[in-house]
């Protein structure tokens, strides 16, 4: 588990998020070579998961012929970057426990195809399981498997 979360709050627009992401991105030890956002509540319990699949998604939206140059790009960007996240976010995310069993952890990374799992302790996040570190832990013994 990672506990440096990257995380954001519900209010945050898409353009801060966006430079977030970003300015981020290849900073293994914040982003984990899978960029996202856990965004948290008022309250600061979780509230979703920012991904950036969430912001192409919310880009495309109503796009019937897609454009290839930038100031067409540039509209869409003007479109939605001042929505707060909450509106693009994925609601409701999947979360687990400190004490979660890998298996079930790695089913559901199987089943919903998730680059990222939030650890929640009570209604706090705690830190954040990412697929490729939970891969690694996982296959540790193949490191050092001789050659065939």
């Amino acid at each position: 588990m990672v506990t440096d979360v990257p995380a954001i709050s519900v209010r945050t627009t898409v353009a801060e998020a966006s430079r977030m992401m970003k300015a981020n991105f290849g900073d293994e030890s914040f982003m984990n070579a899978a960029p996202g956002l856990i965004v948290l509540n008022e309250r600061g319990g979780l509230a979703g998961i920012l991904t950036p699949l969430s912001i192409i998604t919310a880009l495309m939206e109503g796009v019937k012929t897609p454009g290839i140059d930038e100031p067409f790009f540039a509209s869409l960007c003007q479109r939605i970057k001042d929505l707060p996240i909450s509106e693009i976010m994925e609601h409701q995310p999947i979360s687990v426990t400190p004490d979660a069993n890998i298996t079930d952890i790695a089913d559901l990374f199987i089943k919903h195809r998730f680059q990222r799992v939030p650890v929640v302790e009570g209604k706090k996040v705690i830190g954040i399981i990412y697929r490729s570190r939970l891969l690694f832990a996982m296959t540790k013994s193949l490191e050092f498997a001789p050659a065939p």
